[in-house]
C-alpha cells in the first residue's frame, strides 16, 4: 500500500513536470515561428530596398553568398557547424 502511494506521488510529480516542459516548448516554438515570419518579411529584397532608401543610403555593401541564409534552419545548422569547429 505504501509503495503504491509512493509510486502515485512520483508519477503525479513527473506528469506536472512534463506538462510544465510541454508549455515551455510550445511557448518557444511560438517564439521561433514569430521570429521566422519576421525574418522572412524583413529580409525580402523589396523591404531591404525600401529601408535603404528611407535611410538615405543609396550605396550599400553586399554580403558574400555564404552569409545569406534562406531559412532559420539553414542559419542554425551553419551556426552549429561554426560552434563545433571552435
Amino acid at each position: 500500500m505504501i509503495i503504491t502511494s509512493l509510486i502515485k506521488n512520483k508519477t503525479r510529480n513527473l506528469e506536472k513536470e512534463i506538462e510544465k516542459i510541454n508549455k515551455e516548448v510550445a511557448f518557444l516554438e511560438k517564439q521561433l515561428s514569430d521570429a521566422e515570419i519576421d525574418y522572412i518579411y524583413l529580409s525580402s529584397p523589396k523591404k531591404l530596398k525600401k529601408y535603404l532608401s528611407t535611410l538615405g543610403k543609396e550605396e550599400y555593401l553586399s554580403f558574400d553568398h555564404s552569409r545569406i541564409f534562406f531559412s532559420t534552419e539553414q542559419f542554425l545548422k551553419h551556426s552549429l557547424k561554426e560552434a563545433k569547429s571552435f
